[in-house]
């Protein structure tokens, strides 16, 4: 378990001895089997992601963008450019329409949210446990001029049906947050409890391909090193977001592996 401490607030608003903590951890961690180091994760999952993202917001925003995720590049193409692509994509895909009222699951600093709100003109509830993160992103918000269309709320996203109703949101996206819960299940179940009947679920998801051996010391190797390199309690296979938005109830309407497609731009 990890031990409580009181955490000093850096000037910018960050929690100094979260960060602290979460060296600490991955010290311990390091030294523990595979199966006690994953258990250990997802207990406190929390203070993984928080401990992680305090550190790391401000290199994030400075050496990456407010947008916190991967994306396809095209010959030619700008950063900036692909990272907004991805998102239009997402958007696209999920059918948003103009008026509809969308939830961010893990929102970040919310660049994804008052991009996609721009290109669908949608409103957009940004959802985040990271107090820091939340503060830069109405930063953010307030200088785009997108206060009246972008909002957020800083909450868990494994207990989404505690600060929504249910059948709140037409549509919610996920964009390589939920790696980040101790469970698919359980934060897909929540999401579903959110939708309003008929609503689209659409998620950009990180996990191990189905060519992933667990019995090879390599590819273990390399699942330990996303996970400490990420604030990833467990790293797990594709086929276990399947299995999961099976069970709680939802329709895979379209699944791709983006790192899998090639490009048709040559």
């Amino acid at each position: 378990m990890m031990s409580s401490s009181v955490s000093e607030i850096t000037p910018d608003g960050r929690q100094q001895g979260r960060m602290q903590k979460y060296t600490d951890f991955w010290d311990t961690d390091l030294a523990q089997d595979d199966q006690q180091h994953t258990e250990n994760r997802r207990e406190n999952y929390t203070d993984v992601v928080n401990g992680y993202y305090d550190a790391a917001t401000l290199l994030y925003e400075y050496a990456w963008s407010s947008s916190f995720h991967f994306s396809r590049f095209y010959k030619g193409e700008g950063f900036t450019a692909a990272l907004a692509r991805h998102e239009h994509y997402l958007a696209a895909q999920m059918n948003l329409r103009p008026g509809m009222r969308v939830l961010d699951v893990g929102c970040g600093v919310g660049g994804p949210a008052r991009q996609i709100a721009r290109f669908a003109d949608v409103n957009i509830v940004g959802l985040n446990n990271n107090h820091y993160q939340i503060s830069r992103a109405i930063k953010h918000t307030q200088n785009a001029g997108l206060e009246g269309q972008v909002k957020y709320v800083e909450g868990d996203f494994m207990k989404l049906s505690e600060y929504f109703d249910e059948n709140t949101f037409d549509a919610v996206y996920a964009i390589e947050s939920t790696i980040h819960a101790p469970s698919w299940e359980t934060v897909y179940g929540e999401i579903k409890k959110v939708l309003k009947p008929g609503g689209v679920f659409g998620v950009y998801e990180w996990g191990l391909t189905d060519r992933w051996n667990p019995d090879n010391p390599e590819h273990r190797a390399l699942a330990r090193q996303m996970e400490i390199s990420n604030g990833i309690p467990e790293m797990r296979p594709l086929r276990d977001v399947r299995k999961a938005l099976d069970a709680v109830g939802f329709e895979v309407l379209h699944e791709e592996d983006l790192a899998e497609r090639p490009d048709d731009i040559p």
